[in-house]
């Protein structure tokens, strides 16, 4: 905000006058959701507006719950419907747009804000949701924080013009349409990988050498019939550093799959590594490790020679030492095929264990190197195209946040 007048940093050229102090209440009509628990179906004719049904993203989501009963009173478009009850961090006093007539309806814990005259529904959800944490702050309950009426109708803001609010609403919904095809897009690719793993790994679909010949048959294998399979010696918490060599976890792991970064990494010290390295050996680039403990069987792919160290109760060791090609190697167990029996020996109980034991035991389909070499390559491209298009999304989406704190005050 302008340290002398109530404008923003950053604005349309056209407009100069100062934005206006208001209160939520004044500018619309607030109205509670119904209780329809003995309505609610799988599928119908309307669908149900839930907690579930806003994201923190301010994007409406569909809570997979309809109502057919056609006397329930439905929403009209460009009406907000705002989180009362914080099922999740961030989420209470968060806002979506309800995009079309007679489609929606209001459940419990949510609340319609219809706007009156002269308010542009795309600026005001934008303007609350950016603001999420004054209603985070007010929300109050011991199990369930929920937000009072009376908290959203006393919150006050500074808005423009109607002109000109129009004119920000309409540039953060073409940014968002950008941001949701993109999303479509990679959702896409997504999709088609998923096909790929199935038919490639089932040996639908298959490769064909340079003269357009197929290849000989894949061979059924077991992971201890071509590599040795085993773990490291116990690092204790005591020896935990803030820096030198990184130390994993099974949960690392599983982060790193997702493309999340590690919370509170973990190393060693180089003189740690060292002795103990001698005793069970270095992670080698090809080699992979898998989670044992926690969400199982999730790969992780060594694709250098840097020390590294890892929790040895906590995941497994495959030295692979060039025995097939890396890549196809980490895609084999993302397979299908890999991943049920993963389950299947890791047990059904609260707990469930993929031991070395097992992991030895595991069933995997060998083709000959040739043709490994191409699988793995055709699916670190897909994955390389998935990241791309993973931080174009992210690109837009920082920069969307950017213009929001620099647009509103």
């Amino acid at each position: 905000m302008n340290k002398q007048t109530n404008t923003p940093e950053l604005r349309f050229p056209e407009f100069d006058e100062e934005w206006k102090k208001r209160k939520l209440g004044e500018v619309v009509n607030y109205k509670n959701g119904g209780s329809f628990e003995s309505l609610v179906k799988n599928h119908g004719v309307y669908k149900l507006i839930t907690l579930k049904s806003v994201n923190t993203e301010g994007k409406l989501c569909n809570s997979g719950k309809y109502i057919d009963d056609k006397c329930v009173e439905t929403l009209c478009n460009d009406t907000l419907v705002m989180i009362l009850s914080e099922q999740a961090p961030g989420l209470v006093g968060m806002t979506a747009i309800i995009p079309n007539n007679n489609e929606y309806v209001l459940n419990q814990r949510v609340a319609a804000l219809v706007p009156k005259q002269f308010i542009d529904s795309q600026f005001l959800s934008k303007l609350i949701n950016r603001n999420q944490k004054y209603f985070s702050v007010r929300s109050a309950g011991t199990k369930v924080k929920n937000i009072s009426k009376g908290h959203v109708e006393n919150f006050n803001f500074l808005s423009p013009n109607y002109t000109e609010q129009q004119k920000i609403g309409n540039f953060f919904s073409k940014l968002d349409q950008q941001i949701e095809l993109e999303e479509k897009k990679l959702e896409l690719l997504e999709q088609q990988k998923k096909g790929y793993m199935q038919k490639i790994f089932s040996q639908e679909l298959r490769f064909k050498d340079e003269n357009g010949s197929e290849y000989p048959n894949w061979k059924k294998r077991k992971i201890q019939d071509l590599m040795e399979v085993t773990s490291v010696k116990r690092i204790h918490q005591s020896d935990w550093q803030t820096s030198g060599v990184p130390f994993l976890r099974a949960r690392d792991i599983v982060a790193y799959n997702k493309g999340d970064k590690i919370e509170e990494p973990l190393f060693i010290s180089n003189d740690k590594y060292n002795a103990y390295s001698k005793i069970s050996g270095k992670v080698e680039k090809g080699d992979l490790l898998v989670t044992g403990v926690g969400t199982i069987g999730v790969p992780f792919l060594i694709k250098d020679n840097k020390p590294l160290y890892f929790k040895d109760g906590n995941i497994i060791w495959l030295k692979n030492q060039k025995k097939l090609n890396e890549n196809f190697l980490f895609y084999s167990f993302l397979s299908t095929s890999i991943q049920n029996y993963i389950k299947r020996v890791a047990g059904v109980g609260t707990v469930g264990t993929f031991t070395i034991k097992n992991a030895k035991k595991t069933p995997i389909f060998e083709p000959i190197k040739e043709e490994q070499e191409k699988i793995g390559n055709f699916f670190d491209k897909v994955d390389n195209l998935i990241k791309r298009q993973s931080d174009k999304i992210e690109l837009l989406k920082q920069r969307k946040k950017g213009l929001l704190q620099k647009m509103f005050i």
